[in-house]
């Protein structure tokens, strides 16, 4: 499911929710090998909460507890059908009729759910009918494809409608590219001029893309080579003053003292954390003023939860490591 996964992770910032799909994503892989039948039954669960989710956002009458409720509720390839006209109306390139045809899987999905699934419909043991592992591969893999593909084209669709710019997305990576060649000497190594400039002035962000990135690139098509050297691309507005404010003052090159490391280790020996993953999600959070993502969190635990500790263990790891952090921050007083 990784197509899924890394769109997801990508979108965390405009699409915070869809986050809780990754709980979906882990059970299923969890289980494709020795539970087959669960990993196929939680694809189901994934497609039809996908679906209702595009519905709830792309659709103003769409009302999900009428729809699931009373004596004829919708089944979930309705759902998903609904889900794909949505997107369609909106996007010139989604091909949504082979991806409703990839959608029969649903009704395999379906049909497993009721003969032989595990938790939806409790089943006595020995089971009767059981699942192979290759064949809960071949659903988890055409699920990966036909998710992923419809959202990545409502990632899109839904950026769009918000009116505000994605970062991620193929159209601004000229742009971000032009952003980061004009400052060259930008005195930050581990991040990009761009991405400061985004998660910290967005507003600028955005008004240097319209007023000057497109505009310099309709002249330089209309030009070519009419302008004067100097007058090509576009010096940056923002002066170093203004840099050191968008910028973090965090220098992990000096924050890491033989002191703190020290103080790391005890911790996170204490705590039961992997030593150098603490030591990145650290930086990374100081760095950005951000808390860790899930999928970080999971790092930083040298034993892996199982899936009903998961939610727990990743909120006690990011609430030690914002802890951790603190402490070794107040420790720079002392040095």
């Amino acid at each position: 499911m990784e197509n899924v996964k890394n769109l997801i992770k990508l979108h965390y910032k405009s699409h915070p929710d869809f986050q809780y799909y990754q709980l979906h994503i882990e059970k299923i892989e969890e289980n494709r090998r020795e539970n087959p039948d669960i990993a196929i039954e939680t694809c189901k669960s994934l497609i039809e909460g996908v679906s209702k989710t595009i519905l709830n956002n792309l659709d103003v009458t769409f009302d999900e507890k009428r729809e699931t409720t009373g004596r004829n509720p919708r089944s979930v390839q309705w759902f998903f059908k609904e889900a794909l006209k949505k997107i369609s109306d909106n996007s010139e390139d989604f091909e949504s009729g082979f991806v409703q045809a990839s959608g029969q899987i649903i009704n395999i999905t379906q049909s497993i759910r009721t003969e032989r699934g595990d938790i939806s419909h409790g089943k006595s043991v020995p089971k009767l009918v059981e699942s192979t592992p290759e064949f809960a591969d071949m659903i988890v893999n055409m699920t990966n494809l036909i998710v992923s593909y419809t959202l990545k084209h409502y990632f899109e669709i839904d950026q769009e409608s918000d009116g505000e710019l994605d970062y991620y997305s193929e159209k601004l990576e000229g742009y971000n590219t032009w952003l980061d060649d004009s400052q060259p000497d930008f005195p930050i190594a581990k991040a990009t001029y761009s991405k400061v400039l985004y998660d910290n002035d967005y507003d600028e962000y955005e008004n240097r893309y319209s007023d000057e990135y497109l505009r310099s690139t309709e002249e330089l098509q209309e030009e070519k080579e009419d302008k004067p050297k100097e007058e090509q691309g576009t010096k940056s507005k923002v002066d170093e003053e203004n840099l050191k404010i968008l910028s973090s003052n965090f220098n992990e090159d000096s924050f890491w003292t033989a002191k703190r490391l020290e103080m790391l280790k005890g911790l996170t020996d204490n705590y039961q954390f992997n030593f150098l993953e603490s030591k990145n999600v650290i930086a990374e959070y100081l760095f950005t003023d951000k808390d860790p993502l899930p999928d970080e969190a999971i790092k930083i635990l040298k034993e892996r939860p199982s899936f009903k500790e998961r939610k727990e263990k990743i909120g006690f790891a990011i609430s030690r490591i914002k802890m951790i952090a603190g402490m070794l921050s107040q420790n720079d007083e002392e040095e």
